[in-house]
């Protein structure tokens, strides 16, 4: 009942009920000793509501019950004891009837709860609210005005950066379609060429269709790297991987680059094992070794070599390409996979700067890693790691 109705009541309540336990058990029991004891609780009992008035009727209550229970208790001749023991046991019923109309009013009037921010607003001062909680309502409603305006400038953001994405990559998509359509007839007539398909050429001219046929190479490799960059960076390239032998994909890289290794004087071989499997992209792949190839062969000198492996690893399988060049920094290692960064030898030499950034690109599309091994002046290894099917299911 605490909570619920005032402390003034609950006193009344108690009270009478050590009141109506007194008389009640002093009428049965006979012990009018133990019983004064009671009474004197329920006078406590009101004293400790600190009404005088409710002091004063417990302890008037008390003593007539009291003398209620001696009488039932002392055998006079003028009395019945039956009779005194009806009269003390009327009385404890009464005290009992009194405790429960006092429950009952006490229930029937007792005021309905209010939600608790009414019980707050009770709280405040004639004036008006407290200025000094209506000040922090201001600041959380800034805040949260705030906080909704910098989300919806951060979605808006987003989507315009979205659409940019999808513009260049679409963008990329297009041009790289248009510039593929006359590398394809430059590429095919510099190979007619140098094979002497309708005749001989003077050496000057075998030498300039090599160069054509080198360049248009290059050329269709630096638009493919744009394109599958702009649709990694937009999550539209979509990877179908399957067992491949990752040595046959290794040597058609190896193949396809030979000319170009041979022009520049630098020795490109195929190394490792003859058949090593990996679950894997077969065009992603192509591209990686690709790229990766050119890479070395950009920064080895003249009378290098450049040695490409298909091996198996632990958990999967190893592309790994070997030079004799020029070596990485450890402080370039940390640009290098970045889009069109280069190092310092890089800057030297012709190139978009894209190669890496692909071939990290890729691997991590296959649940795999590029690692680079490299030591300035000591040549370099840069490999990427395919992860076996289960790990990449």
């Amino acid at each position: 009942m605490r909570g619920s109705t005032t402390d003034a009541r609950i006193a009344e309540i108690e009270s009478g009920l050590w009141i109506a336990f007194a008389t009640l058990g002093a009428t049965s029991t006979g012990g009018a000793t133990a019983m004064v004891v009671l009474y004197a609780v329920a006078v406590a009992v009101a004293w400790r509501s600190g009404s005088a008035r409710l002091t004063k009727e417990i302890a008037g209550f008390a003593l007539v019950g009291l003398l209620f229970a001696i009488v039932a208790n002392s055998g006079v001749s003028w009395l019945h004891e039956y009779d005194a023991a009806v009269i003390a046991m009327g009385y404890g019923i009464a005290g009992v009837v009194m405790v429960g109309v006092i429950a009952v009013t006490t229930a029937s009037i007792q005021p309905k709860r209010q939600p608790a921010v009414f019980a707050k607003m009770r709280t405040v001062g004639p004036t008006g609210p407290d200025p000094v909680t209506m000040s922090k309502l201001k600041q959380m409603e800034t805040r949260l005005h705030e906080a909704t305006a910098a989300a919806e400038a951060a979605q808006a953001e987003a989507q315009t950066v979205k659409e940019q994405l999808e513009a260049r990559t679409t963008f990329f998509a297009q041009t790289s379609h248009e510039l593929r359509t006359p590398l394809n007839a430059i590429v095919g007539f510099a190979d007619m060429m140098r094979n002497a398909v309708f005749g001989p050429l003077s050496d000057r001219y075998q030498e300039y269709a090599t160069l054509i046929h080198e360049g248009g190479q290059n050329l269709t490799l630096i638009v493919d790297d744009v394109l599958d960059l702009a649709r990694l960076e937009a999550g539209r390239y979509e990877i179908y991987a399957d067992i491949q032998s990752l040595t046959d994909l290794a040597a058609e890289a190896v193949h396809f680059m030979r000319d170009e290794a041979t022009r520049k004087g630098i020795d490109l071989e195929l190394t490792g094992p003859d058949d090593v499997e990996a679950f894997a992209d077969s065009k992603a792949v192509r591209q990686i070794a690709l790229n990766l190839i050119s890479n070395a062969l950009k920064f080895t000198p003249a009378g290098g070599r450049v040695e490409v492996a298909a091996l198996d690893a632990p958990g999967g399988a190893l592309l790994a390409v070997s030079d004799t060049g020029v070596g990485i920094s450890p402080e370039e290692l940390t640009r290098l996979s970045r889009a069109f960064e280069q190092g310092d030898a890089g800057k030297r030499q012709k190139g978009a700067g894209l190669g890496l950034s692909v071939v990290r690109a890729f691997a991590e599309l296959h649940g795999g890693r590029l690692d680079i091994e490299s030591r300035q002046g000591g040549g370099s290894t840069i490999a990427v790691f395919f992860p076996a099917e289960k790990a990449g299911s």
